[in-house]
C-alpha cells in the first residue's frame, strides 16, 4: 500500500468522524428544540380553555378531532416504525459494506466501524421484522 494514501486516510478518518459527531450534535439540538415548542404549543392551546366542558368541546369539533388524530398517528403509528427501522437498517448496512474497503487499506478503525454498522444495520432490520410481525398478530387480535 502506498505509505502517503495510508497518511492521508489516516488524516481523514478522525476528521470525517468529527463531522459526523457535529452533524448528529447540530440534529439532536434542532429536534429538542422542535419538541419544546411544540409542547410550549400544546401547553398553550390546552391554557386557553377555562374549562373541562370548553375543551371537552373543542375535542367534539373537527379541528379537535384533527388534532388529535395527528398527535396520536405520530406516536402511535408502527407502520412508520417499521418502515423507519426498514429504512435505517438498509442504510447502516449499505454504510458498513461501503467502508469494508478499509480492510483493503489495512485500517483497522474503518474495518471495526464497518462491521459495527453492518451489525447495528442487520439490527434495525431484524428489529422491524420482530415488530412487523407483532403488529400484524396485535391486529389479527384486536379483530376477533
Amino acid at each position: 500500500m502506498d505509505p502517503v494514501l495510508h497518511a492521508q486516510l489516516k488524516d481523514w478518518v478522525p476528521m470525517g468522524a468529527a463531522i459526523l459527531l457535529a452533524f448528529w450534535m447540530l440534529y439532536l439540538v434542532t429536534t429538542s428544540i422542535r419538541r419544546k415548542r411544540q409542547n410550549d404549543m400544546q401547553k398553550a392551546l390546552l391554557d386557553k380553555f377555562s374549562s373541562a366542558h370548553d375543551f371537552a368541546e373543542f375535542m367534539q369539533s373537527p379541528a379537535g378531532q384533527k388534532y388529535v388524530m395527528t398527535f396520536t398517528d405520530n406516536v402511535t403509528s408502527p407502520r412508520q416504525a417499521i418502515i423507519k427501522s426498514v429504512q435505517i437498517g438498509i442504510v447502516m448496512l449499505f454504510a458498513g459494506f461501503g467502508l469494508q474497503e478499509g480492510h483493503r487499506y489495512q485500517l483497522w478503525a474503518l474495518d471495526i466501524l464497518s462491521m459495527l454498522l453492518i451489525f447495528i444495520g442487520i439490527g434495525f432490520l431484524i428489529s422491524a421484522t420482530v415488530s412487523y410481525f407483532m403488529a400484524k398478530k396485535m391486529d389479527a387480535g384486536a379483530k376477533e
